[in-house]
């Protein structure tokens, strides 16, 4: 579709105009801006953007009568063509269509203040959203981006937030694919021009697999079905391939439309009182984060950039982002990649903390409705949820049963997805199993919000207390970048933890009186037994990097036990994806969206086939291998156990086969064939390990690794730590041996990414890591290694010979 340009910009005082007529020579003062776009994209945060009117206007011409749709328009908003209002917008999640006559006409769109519009007196909730003060956003169907503390960063979103563009004439509209994945049948229905020839044509991998066609009736309506013979299934990352077909609409012989498409089964099980995803009747382990979308730029989508964010969650083993109510629906861009990259989306209805008015109730339905219909058939889609917090927030002031139930998460909006989609419907995020009489705040039922290790300060250990069932959020910490990105936006580590620019990226609750860079530093102090405030004071690079490990440490404890079979937990996502402002604040990747050190350290326990070795006490050293894959995994489990001189005191390995979809278990004596003690837990004179590293090997290579440091030594003066880069069939790999246990390695190499960071070394113990080059990558690897235990980085030596396999 072509898109409508040529737009200008003028801003106000509010109501100084009601029509575009009424601005007169205001219009001279405009900002050109070409494509249609937010305010906050032309002019930046600098402004109180909901404090001011917002005019848009371009000129059109056309010799026959056109449609245009607004695909994305924020509220409230009103449409006017030559001056007169032709639609009036009222919620920024409905598209907006609207006929223009042919011949030369002067399209304008009027965005008035909002705060103007709140502060117009309504009934009050019968409870009040902690997440922002203006208690009237209940009644504004758009983002709380920009506006709610927790969601600081970009502007808030005033404008046009995805494109405005010149409807085809012939179509095809309002197209649904629905597939089945038992049958191969495919029903797909759009509208065209009446009485017009429809084909389409579904293809697998470039090659057509079958097509069907139809005559559209006097309405220009058409539905029709085609089987796939034999039709591949689509998987979530790491559990099979992502198997996507196209489907062609033709109209009259012009390809007109397309779409991507896959055929999956998703089911929920709540029976035991939990909360599970079953993909194809496999259970899952949703691993992942919680993504916000910023809404700012229709002009440029930024597909590039998201690819990339994506693919470093991927890559990192994560197989579900959660898309929060209070944000924005997320455009097509991002569901096409997640169907792509094999990523299952949580989607909250755009509700969060408020007692919505039954006056919103049909655009709720009619959003929801939409939004299902524009994604029908793609296979990423796994979870409808009524909102963010919407149960949680009056339970936890206290209210009855009676006075908290929001009936339109009970009855309009499960009936909506019951329609239109094939996924599960949870009534809100967190909330307890349908039926259930339990809180949705208790985590060892239904869907939880878990901050126990976070927010709330509780110990690494009570992890394995609170029974958490399935996290939709958990783990929020503040964040550092990376060094190089703590340089690039704040010129070096000094400002951190108490410089306004630098605590402006934070995040912190709304009323609270910490923020949580104050939680990160609890958790440096429990770990390692440090004053974060004078290791700040002496060294700040210390103090972040310090920070990060301890993040770090509290995210692997916490997935180390939620993903083996016996905490009973089938999923748990952090929050979040990426931050929305530079800062540490709560992502996973940085506001640049490359990733921060905690998403190197989860990599290994996120990864679909992965190794985890945990202190279980007088048990000894527990051994979790995980084959998420469709084929069986046949290799060897060697563990290796060194003492502080980086000597061997257990060296052990064994035949290891794990079925598809699922993981086996085995404790350090299964290897070592005696006691040993190697967790030091009997304490029978000094430890017998510093650490023990187990390893999965297949065909001879390492696929999967833990350590478990079992005695850390911080601060040692002598490591012998070397790192030796070398090529092996145009590849270049990084050798790195020490003498003693070192926590937390972290390699820099500018224009490379080490295929595993952040991560523990046992001493004497070899370790080699691939080297990936990325953009800016030079002919030959250089960079530094350090640790948190050793603090003077050491450099990479090249050498030059040929790597030996």
């Amino acid at each position: 579709m072509t898109t409508v340009v040529g737009w200008r910009l003028v801003d106000t005082e509010p109501g100084a105009a009601a029509t575009p007529g009424e601005l007169g020579a205001r219009w001279d003062d405009t900002v050109q801006i070409g494509e249609p776009t937010t305010v906050g994209a032309i002019r930046g945060s600098a402004e109180a953007i909901d404090a001011r009117d917002w005019w848009f206007q371009t000129s059109l011409s056309s010799s026959t009568p056109r449609t245009i749709a607004f695909e994305g328009v924020t509220a409230p908003a009103t449409v006017f063509i030559d001056g007169q209002p032709v639609a009036t917008v009222e919620s920024m999640f409905l598209p907006v269509l609207v006929d223009v006559p042919a011949g030369r006409h002067q399209l304008s769109v009027l965005f008035p203040s909002l705060d103007r519009a709140l502060a117009t007196r309504r009934p009050r909730g019968r409870w009040r959203s902690s997440l922002i003060a203006a208690q009237g956003m209940r009644w504004v169907r758009t983002s709380l981006i920009g506006r709610a503390p927790v969601y600081q960063g970009p502007p808030a979103p005033v404008g046009f937030w995805r494109p405005v563009r010149f409807v085809p004439e012939s179509g095809p509209r309002e197209v649904v694919v629905r597939p089945a994945a038992a049958s191969g049948r495919v029903d797909i229905a759009g509208v065209v021009s009446p009485d017009t020839p429809v084909t389409v044509a579904i293809s697998y991998r470039g090659r057509e697999v079958t097509r069907a066609s139809v005559h559209a009736d006097e309405t220009g309506r058409y539905r029709l079905a085609a089987t796939v013979p034999e039709p591949h299934l689509w998987w979530p990352r790491g559990y099979g391939d992502q198997s996507l077909y196209t489907v062609t609409t033709l109209v009259g012989e012009a390809a007109a439309d397309q779409r991507v498409f896959g055929f999956r089964t998703v089911t929920a099980t709540t029976s035991d009182g939990g909360f599970g995803i079953r993909v194809n009747d496999v259970a899952i382990f949703a691993r992942g984060a919680v993504w916000m979308d910023p809404a700012q730029d229709a002009a440029s989508p930024m597909t590039d950039a998201l690819r990339r964010q994506l693919a470093h969650l991927a890559a990192a083993g994560a197989n579900m982002i959660r898309i929060p109510g209070g944000t924005t629906y997320a455009g097509p861009e991002l569901w096409s990649l997640c169907a792509e990259q094999g990523i299952l989306v949580w989607q909250d209805v755009m509700l969060a903390t408020f007692d919505p008015p039954d006056e919103v109730g049909d655009l709720l339905r009619r959003e929801l409705q939409s939004l299902l219909r524009t994604v029908s058939g793609n296979p990423a889609l796994t979870v409808i949820s009524g909102g963010n917090e919407t149960i949680q927030q009056p339970e936890m002031l206290g209210l009855d049963p009676a006075q908290r139930r929001i009936d339109l998460l009970h009855t309009v909006l499960p009936t909506v997805v019951s329609d239109e989609a094939d996924v599960p419907y949870v009534a809100a995020s967190p909330s307890a199993p349908a039926g259930s009489d339990d809180l949705a705040i208790r985590p060892d039922s239904g869907v939880s919000h878990w901050f126990g290790v976070g927010g709330y300060l509780r110990p690494l250990p009570d992890v394995r207390h609170a029974g958490v069932r399935f996290a939709a959020e958990c783990l929020a910490f503040a964040i550092p970048a990376s060094p190089a990105a703590v340089d690039r936006h704040f010129s070096g580590a000094q400002v951190a933890g108490h410089a306004p620019d630098w605590k402006t990226g934070v995040p912190r609750d709304r009323g609270s009186s910490w923020d949580f860079e104050d939680v990160r530093d609890h958790y440096v102090s429990e770990v390692f037994a440090v004053n974060p405030f004078l290791v700040r004071r002496l060294d700040p690079d210390r103090y972040l990097q310090l920070g990060r490990a301890a993040i770090a440490e509290a995210m692997i404890a916490c997935y180390s036990w939620w993903r083996r079979e016996d905490s009973r937990c089938d999923g748990a996502l952090v929050l979040s994806a990426r931050d929305l402002r530079p800062g540490p604040g709560w992502g996973l990747l940085d506001v640049d969206g490359d990733p921060k050190a905690p998403l190197d350290a989860l990599s290994r326990v996120w990864a679909p086939i992965a190794v985890t070795a945990t202190s279980e006490g007088l048990s000894g050293v527990r051994i979790d291998v995980y084959n998420d894959g469709p084929t069986p995994l046949a290799g060897t489990l060697a563990l290796i156990a060194t003492n502080s001189s980086g000597h061997r005191v257990a060296d052990a390995d064994t035949a290891v086969v794990v079925e598809p979809h699922s993981s086996v278990t085995f404790h350090d004596a299964d290897l070592t064939g005696r006691f040993t003690d190697l967790s030091h837990a009997y304490g029978f004179g000094t430890a017998v390990a510093d650490a023990v590293e187990v390893s999965l090997l297949m065909d001879g290579a390492v696929v999967a690794r833990d350590v478990l440091v079992v005695t850390p030594r911080p601060g040692q003066a002598r490591t012998d730590l070397t790192a030796t880069a070398q090529q092996e069939a145009g590849d270049w790999y990084l050798t790195l041996q020490t003498s003693v246990c070192l926590r937390y390695v972290e390699i820099t190499l500018a224009g490379w990414r080490p295929s595993d960071n952040f991560f523990h070394l046992a001493g004497g113990s070899a370790y080699v890591v691939r080297l990936i080059p990325h953009d800016g990558a030079r002919e030959q690897p250089s960079g530094t290694v350090t640790s948190i235990d050793h603090h003077l980085p050491i450099r990479v030596v090249m050498d030059n010979r040929e790597r030996e396999s």
